[in-house]
């Protein structure tokens, strides 16, 4: 195990222990900071108790660029009033006269969300598309601004739900303890977005390439960090009492909750970096998957490159775009660097991938 409390980052002892300098990855996170503090100072007042202001991507992810968006929900956790719709207009109103650019027209985010759909209805018909990427990004790439209490409450319940329903993690009798409800639920949302990205390109083939690279990098990467948090579970050794807790009798599944929500709270690219140093995966391989991921975020901070990737979306702008090249090969890097990872670095973890990430 190692010891991370005096205040450096995995990120910081993967960094120093390869003797890299991912100069995107820092200067990102150093946006991040800058942006996160906008963001709480436009919303220091939000104090209700039943409801907090939560964002999405980039800002939760510590990986802000020049042109990050920001997708943002209001999310409710008690009994319905109609102040609610005020506090909706109000924070659409506050982040709209500070130029914000608009959730996307999904109607995803950018509106008012009870938690009773995110915590109950998992699976079935009426876990609809919206629901399911809402639950599963709160869990994988979310930020209260403001007061955090209805956030913290949901997001534990939400978890809470997905161990409690989980007989293998309660009453199974392999010695390995994974919570497959909660992984086959992430695995679920990234085939989803895989398959609505061709119905995107169907019905709206504007800003092809930039979605593309989002959906090879960015995307790929909260799919992998969600999969290594539920192998955590059974690779960690600091989630060996949770899971000795909710095996016995008791069937207590607190600990389990509280490790997964910690787990959960750290941005992806520090899970994969903990899984970069705790598991001891080669440093080639580390060095790989981070030197690519620094260079799309050198992409995704330059305007103009930006900008061509949001212009590209035809079969003769692919051919032609320098950008859609140097970004191809930066993808093809990253997905062979997570493979390796995932089948080659470390034979606990691959054994994990082949039962359980597979089928």
């Amino acid at each position: 195990m190692v010891d991370t409390s005096a205040g450096s980052s995995y990120i910081d002892l993967l960094e120093n222990q390869l003797g890299s300098e991912w100069t995107a990855i820092r200067k990102a996170q150093e946006n991040t900071v800058q942006r996160r503090r906008e963001l709480e100072e436009l919303f220091c007042q939000q104090n209700s108790p039943d409801t907090s202001v939560v964002v999405f991507g980039s800002v939760a992810r510590q990986e802000v660029t020049c042109s990050s968006d920001l997708d943002w929900i209001l999310l409710l956790d008690g009994p319905a009033a109609p102040e609610h719709k005020e506090q909706e207009r109000e924070v659409e109103r506050v982040l709209a006269s500070r130029h914000f650019a608009e959730p996307g027209k999904s109607g995803v985010f950018g509106k008012m969300v009870g938690s009773h759909d995110l915590i109950h209805n998992i699976g079935g018909e009426d876990d609809r598309n919206s629901n399911t990427t809402r639950r599963v990004l709160l869990l994988l790439e979310s930020l209260p601004i403001g007061n955090r209490e209805a956030y913290d409450r949901v997001r534990r319940q939400v978890v809470r739900r997905y161990l409690r329903d989980d007989r293998g993690i309660l009453y199974g009798g392999k010695n390995v303890r994974i919570p497959r409800f909660l992984l086959n639920d992430f695995t679920r949302y990234w085939r989803t977005i895989t398959v609505d990205f061709v119905y995107k390109q169907r019905t709206d083939d504007k800003k092809w390439a930039l979605r593309n690279a989002k959906l090879r990098m960015s995307r790929k990467l909260i799919f992998a960090a969600g999969l290594m948090n539920c192998f955590f579970c059974h690779l960690d050794s600091a989630a060996a009492e949770a899971i000795s807790v909710a095996k016995s009798d008791s069937k207590d599944v607190s600990l389990l909750t509280a490790y997964l929500e910690n787990q959960l709270a750290l941005p992806p690219l520090e899970v994969m970096a903990k899984a970069c140093v705790q598991l001891s995966i080669a440093h080639s391989t580390a060095q790989s998957l981070f030197d690519s991921y620094n260079r799309f975020l050198v992409i995704m901070d330059d305007p103009e490159k930006r900008s061509e990737l949001q212009r590209t979306h035809t079969h003769e702008d692919l051919r032609h775009s320098k950008v859609w090249k140097e970004m191809g090969g930066i993808s093809r890097q990253f997905h062979g660097s997570l493979v390796t990872l995932f089948m080659k670095g470390n034979e606990s973890l691959c054994e994990l991938t082949m039962e359980y990430g597979l089928f």
